[in-house]
């Protein structure tokens, strides 16, 4: 399965604010989450993981697509990892499949001008 964000996906350092020792999702991140809900909605009706009734260990691999260069051509200052978590979650829950069955996880960063993240899914032989 692959997933296309089309779309910066934004650390979780800017998804969340904190209230004294609680955690609270934002307004942008509900949203988020939401257009990412119908983004694998839209995908599941054409692409499928696996049949039967058994989740499979599954493989993930993630690519970020973004500018990772600055003008003199040195690397941006940018956490790829903080970028996972609330990714992984949101699609995962939209699939309704704990993120646990990921056996495998890569993440890569291309440099493009062009803003997105894909996921791909498989099963792990």
């Amino acid at each position: 399965m692959i997933i296309v964000i089309p779309f910066k996906t934004p650390t979780i350092n800017h998804l969340y604010l904190m209230h004294g020792r609680f955690r609270f999702m934002t307004k942008e991140a509900k949203k988020i989450k939401k257009d990412i809900a119908e983004i694998v909605s839209e995908v599941m009706k054409e692409q499928y993981i696996w049949t039967g009734n058994v989740t499979p260990k599954l493989q993930v691999q993630i690519a970020i697509y973004e500018n990772w260069l600055t003008k003199k051509g040195d690397v941006k200052i940018k956490d790829l990892a903080n970028r996972e978590k609330f990714l992984i979650d949101s699609i995962f829950e939209a699939l309704d499949i704990d993120d646990k069955f990921i056996f495998k996880h890569t993440m890569v960063k291309i440099q493009s001008e062009i803003e997105k993240a894909v996921v791909t899914i498989e099963v792990m032989e």
